[in-house]
Order: structure tokens, then C-alpha cells, then sequence
């Protein structure tokens, strides 16, 4: 079943678009934002490849006001390469992606992981930072609180994340909401 999300920031000019539509035996979001980073305007494009055990296959991203592009293709085991197929040693470990400027992203180990509530999971995801379209590797900790809210951390950050049945981001508290109901 497709799903249509709108998300806009709260501490930021910034309102995004995603389709979430099945796909082999995983799912496919595209998805688009436009925002404002740091005082420069940012357009953003995705696509996000996941695959039914919820690891991701292929992240594909425009930086359209600066024309900049980033494909990372998973290959098992949290190893990743380029996509001119250069591996990424960076990334060795990352089983998820994190885009900065989307709260889709969440969405991955909140299903990946299956967590209970009161049950902890740390991970390492490759983080790509919007603008730039950089990509490090970033540890991060997530805690299910109660039935629909995990808490997220990383380094110093902490925000609790408020998810739908489907593990789709309803409030990122303090960043993002969910604007109207998904179709």
C-alpha cells in the first residue's frame, strides 16, 4: 500500500514530501524537500531502496540549488560503495542511512530493529549532511519509550520520536511534524 507523508520543520524553514510504495520484497520512498539550511536555500531529492529485513539497498540524492549528487549502494554486511562502485571503508558497519534534513530516516531501525518497550539498540548509520551531501559514519542509540515513541540519540542530541503504526515519524519533538494525514 502506498503512503504520502508532509513533514514540515519546526526550527527551520523547511516543508518535505514522501511516497512510500512497496517494491519487490521491501519498499521505495521517494521523497523532496525544500528548505532552508543554515541561511542558504537547499532543494533536495531522494530515493531510498529498502529491502524487506529492513536493511537499506541504494540511497540516491540531489542537491538541486547546488547540483550536487550522492548514490550509495549497500552490499551486504554494512559495507557500502559508490556509484562508480569505489568502496566506501568509512562506512564499513552502517546498516542504515540518516539524512539530516528528513525525519524519514528515523523510520529505518524503528522498524529494522523491532525493539520492545524499555529495549535499547546502538547503531551506526551513514550520515549524509544536507547541503554538502557529505556522508560519515555516526553512532546512535535508540530506546523504545513507550508503544509509539523511541527516544533518539547521538553524541549529546536526545529528542523523542513519536512514530504511526507503520513506523512513519508523526512528531520528531522540537524538529519536525507530520502535516495532515498520510493517503
Amino acid at each position: 500500500m502506498r503512503t504520502s507523508v508532509v513533514w514540515e520543520a519546526l526550527q527551520w524553514p523547511s516543508l518535505e514530501h514522501v511516497d512510500i510504495s512497496p517494491a519487490d520484497d521491501g519498499w521505495i520512498a521517494d521523497g523532496a524537500a525544500t528548505a532552508v539550511v543554515d541561511g542558504q536555500p537547499t532543494r533536495l531529492q531522494y530515493r531510498l531502496s529498502v529491502a524487506g529485513d529492513g536493511t537499506v539497498r541504494a540511497l540516491d540524492v540531489v542537491e538541486n540549488v547546488s547540483g550536487g549528487s550522492l548514490e550509495l549502494r549497500a552490499v551486504g554486511a554494512g559495507s557500502w560503495r559508490d556509484g562508480a562502485g569505489t568502496p566506501i571503508a568509512d562506512l564499513d558497519g552502517c546498516v542504515d542511512v540518516d539524512i539530516s534534513i528528513t525525519p524519514l530516516t528515523n523510520t529505518l531501525p524503528v522498524r529494522r530493529l523491532g525493539l520492545a518497550v524499555g529495549e535499547s539498540a546502538d547503531i551506526r548509520v551513514a550520515y549524509v549532511d544536507v547541503p554538502s551531501l557529505t556522508v560519515r559514519p555516526v553512532s546512535q542509540r535508540y530506546t523504545r519509550v513507550a508503544d509509539a515513541t523511541y527516544r533518539y540519540q547521538s553524541g549529546s542530541f536526545s529528542a523523542d520520536v513519536t512514530v504511526d503504526a507503520a513506523g512513519i515519524v508523526v512528531d520528531y519533538h522540537g524538529l519536525w511534524r507530520r502535516v495532515g494525514a498520510p493517503a
